[in-house]
């Protein structure tokens, strides 16, 4: 067994080495999450069920060949090898290797773009005298950017993964377990509660004038996350424990498992699938045409890899990131222009020309460029996440990511006028 989880964990680190951000906090946190989560049943038989969970993710990996569905044939692979070896592992382990992982940040960070934004329009309510533009609160003359972090990645990753960490604390302490479906209603109630921190903590910024890149900054993060959340999660979560929670049976283990052959063949089928998923994901993926016929006179073309094509002129640059499914994730402008420098300011929702379109200002150092973007399948225009996720589920139509960026409005407004999908 020692061997096959060493396997395991090479083929993790080999395989998945372009999908963690290995220094990210949500990983670090991740990995120190997993002691206080994970138990084993000794006296309980581990079930076959992981190991078709597992195959079942292969299956979708090798239609969908995304780092995704590979974590998580890996994962459960890994899950039941040490069920059959060491007895029935809970479920918190499991939900804390999916918060950590970067999919999680990634949905996290799309589906709370909106409330975001009215957050921002909340908090700007809340203070008297203060004005509204996007995600830009002015008050008193002071401008105060609500970053995408305030309500983005970090903090909903970190609520997440503190409440997996306090909830397997209390089982543990008082010896009892929760069922799936009152854990996941703490990790609900702890998500909302990150949403009114984040308020709260948006409106003291602005109250009291705290600029961002200070101690002070910091220390108001900090202090929302654990007066806002973690008490209140913990409390409620030793609330729960008590009250719902099952007792565990502390007994000597009651069986021993012996490496049998159907035993040893299923791990071998998983590890099988596993190495070929790593060959796979080591694979260079060539760039390939983009499925949207998109109709724009003086532009040059460029192919890119992960089926994005690039327009390029003296007026504009736009990409055209295709989105094969309503499951898939995309490169959205907010994480791309980050991570080439850029931040966001005055990001709104715009109608312009009946087409609705979020828009910002990109900013990095002196240089200010004008951006847009939406989802498209050529006869449908959305800018919310589940609007386009939900026609293309029903509908079977393939939707692109449309962003166009220029030097200033009017430009950005000319250019979008002259593309025909």
């Amino acid at each position: 067994m020692r061997i096959l989880i060493l396997m395991y964990l090479v083929l993790f680190f080999v395989g998945l080495q372009h999908f963690f951000e290995w220094q990210s906090a949500g990983f670090l946190l991740g990995l120190a999450a997993l002691p206080f989560t994970t138990e084993f049943d000794a006296t309980t038989k581990g079930s076959r069920r992981y190991f078709y969970i597992s195959l079942g993710w292969f299956a979708l990996f090798l239609l969908v060949p995304v780092y995704t569905f590979y974590y998580l044939t890996l994962i459960t692979a890994l899950a039941f090898c040490l069920e059959m070896y060491l007895g029935r592992i809970n479920i918190l382990p499991m939900l804390v290797l999916v918060c950590m992982s970067p999919i999680f940040g990634h949905w996290a960070n799309l589906f709370t773009f909106p409330i975001r934004l009215q957050l921002t329009a909340i908090a700007g309510s809340l203070v008297m005298g203060a004005k509204v533009d996007g995600n830009v609160i002015t008050c008193d003359g002071q401008d105060f950017y609500v970053d995408p972090a305030c309500m983005g990645l970090q903090m909903t990753v970190t609520a997440m993964l503190c409440a997996l960490i306090i909830i397997g604390g209390l089982q543990k302490k008082y010896r009892s377990h929760l069922s799936a479906g009152m854990t996941i209603g703490i990790l609900c109630a702890a998500f909302g509660l990150n949403i009114v921190a984040n308020l709260i903590r948006i409106v003291c910024l602005v109250r009291f004038k705290i600029m961002p890149d200070t101690s002070l900054h910091e220390a108001m993060g900090i202090l929302s996350l654990v007066v806002y959340v973690l008490l209140p999660v913990f409390f409620l979560s030793r609330l729960v424990v008590k009250r719902f929670g099952k007792a565990v049976v502390r007994e000597k283990k009651i069986y021993r498992i012996v490496p049998t052959g159907p035993l040893l063949l299923r791990n071998g089928i998983l590890l099988a699938c596993i190495v070929y998923g790593c060959c796979v994901n080591l694979r260079p993926r060539p760039a390939i045409a983009h499925a949207l016929p998109v109709k724009a006179s003086g532009f040059s073309v460029k192919h890119l890899p992960e089926d994005v094509t690039q327009l390029d002129n003296d007026d504009a640059l736009v990409y055209i990131k295709y989105i094969p499914s309503f499951y898939y994730t995309e490169h959205h402008p907010m994480m791309c222009w980050k991570g080439s420098g850029y931040t966001f300011e005055r990001v709104r929702e715009q109608v312009w020309n009946g087409r609705t379109v979020y828009t910002a200002i990109l900013v990095n150092g002196k240089t200010k460029l004008h951006t847009a973007w939406w989802y498209t399948n050529g006869h449908h225009h959305y800018t919310s996440q589940f609007a386009w996720r939900i026609d293309a589920m029903t509908s079977g139509r393939q939707y692109s990511l449309i962003n166009v960026t220029a030097k200033d409005e009017s430009s950005l407004r000319k250019v979008i006028m002259t593309l025909n999908f």
